[in-house]
């Protein structure tokens, strides 16, 4: 044999092997079943990871402090056909404001099936950074998401139409189908898994578009959220209760309202409204509401008011419909009754919306419905992540854009002082500012005042 021949055979044997253990890598993850992990629920002492799989089996979740390479705590995940292959697992006594790792290893093997970190949050007074966006195809594999990712936000917030399925039928098993495409898209599992994820959907996501209480699937909805995504607890734990929550992230209370599955819409008699609507759906809702805002305003905090669809809307206004029921111009009289409450209690809240498939800005100057003004909230709307723009609502004081691929940003700084102070601004999908149909930046920026 020559040496060419000879190092041609080398060669050969080499790739076989490589192959073969490429083969044998794959199986022995595929054998596990093991499908993705979400990371959300995340507080300043506690943190939950949910994995989801395919088969029968046991993985073992290890936390590890991420400085010091101290393992603080692990726990076993049964994942069984009885609980659709999931599993939640809460860790408690973490430490405020720490990064830790953590590794998915299934029981009897060395081989981790994923890995990543997250961050806690603090209860105290804290500077970060988080970001948000609404409306992405089902199973979005946009690199929107790994430009999230680079920004290193502290947690994603997705607050409405994170798939458009549109579902009003075969409920339980579309639903299943729907969050399985989306959690396992490449771009969005890697985000998941390392940013803790906090979601409120809207109507394409809860059940077919424009939806409300009379969706067919809103029980199943409903429980689908409940056991598909890592949530803080919900308010109303009823079957067909709406799924609104809060958190806390240093000294801002974020408040998701679920103003999707209880909405009750209002009546017309051609332009003429003859049954009022309402968001909320009872006053039980409406007030657990109001009373969370006073709370935070009584606790020396500032409210972000997670309210899915445009607050901005009125007759006169760009978008307005004299039929409007599917945004707060249709229910003026709600809306006029949260604005008098803010008013007259002074609390320091602004609004986070999606829906509306585009970044747009205002700073009060559009926003105020109390009666006899006095209630200039401040709005920020950041969509679409991944589907056509549109325009909705408004006006809005600092413009909008409604290019495809935008997500906003929000970044906070707190030295624990008598305010609070914000900057807004949105990316597109490559990471470049976006801008006004005017060319120029949509950025906010601004202090809310907070009682010590």
């Amino acid at each position: 044999m020559t040496l060419s021949n000879i190092f041609q055979y080398i060669i050969f044997i080499m790739l076989i092997s490589s192959c073969h253990s490429s083969k044998v890598a794959t199986s022995t993850l595929s054998d596990h079943g093991f499908q993705y992990a979400l990371v959300g629920g995340v507080r300043h002492d506690q943190a939950t990871i949910l994995i989801k799989g395919s088969v029968d089996n046991e993985f073992k979740i290890i936390i590890t402090e991420e400085v010091s390479k101290k393992m603080v705590t692990s726990q076993k995940a049964i994942l069984t056909k009885e609980n659709n292959y999931q599993s939640k697992n809460i860790f408690k006594n973490l430490k405020a404001s720490t990064k830790y790792t953590y590794e998915i290893t299934p029981i009897g093997s060395n081989l981790p099936v994923s890995s990543s970190a997250f961050s806690t949050f603090d209860n105290k007074a804290m500077s970060y950074k988080f970001v948000f966006g609404s409306c992405s195809e089902t199973g979005s594999n946009s690199p929107i998401f790994n430009t999230i990712l680079k920004e290193n936000p502290l947690f994603y917030l997705q607050i409405g139409d994170l798939h458009y399925e549109n579902i009003d039928s075969n409920c339980t098993q579309r639903f299943q189908d729907a969050y399985k495409s989306v959690f396992t898209s490449p771009s969005q599992s890697s985000l998941y898994k390392s940013v803790p994820f906090v979601y409120m959907w809207d109507d394409h996501d809860f059940g077919p578009n424009n939806a409300d209480a009379t969706n067919p699937c809103k029980t199943e909805s409903i429980a689908a959220y409940k056991s598909h995504v890592p949530h803080y607890p919900i308010v109303f734990d009823k079957n067909d209760g709406p799924i609104s929550q809060t958190f806390e992230v240093g000294r801002v209370v974020f408040i998701l309202t679920d103003i999707r599955s209880q909405k009750l819409r209002p009546e017309y008699k051609d332009c003429e409204r003859t049954k009022i609507g309402t968001n909320f759906g009872d006053e039980a809702h409406l007030q657990w509401f109001l009373d969370a805002m006073l709370k935070a305003k009584k606790e020396g905090k500032v409210v972000a008011w997670v309210s899915s669809y445009p607050w901005i809307n009125a007759p006169g206004g760009p978008n307005y419909k004299c039929k409007e029921s599917d945004n707060w111009g249709g229910y003026p009289e709600e809306r006029q009754r949260i604005a008098n409450f803010i008013k007259q209690h002074n609390i320091p809240v602004f609004i986070l919306s999606g829906d509306a498939h585009m970044v747009a800005m205002d700073d009060g100057t559009n926003s105020d419905y109390a009666t006899d003004g006095g209630a200039p909230i401040k709005v920020f709307h950041a969509a679409a992540l991944d589907r056509p723009g549109s325009y909705k609502g408004g006006p809005y004081s600092h413009g909008y854009s409604k290019e495809l691929g935008q997500f906003g940003i929000i970044e906070i700084t707190d030295d624990g002082n008598s305010a609070v102070c914000f900057k807004w601004f949105a990316k597109d999908k490559n990471g470049n500012i976006v801008k006004n149909t005017s060319g120029q930046e949509i950025r906010l920026d601004f202090c809310l005042d907070v009682e010590k």
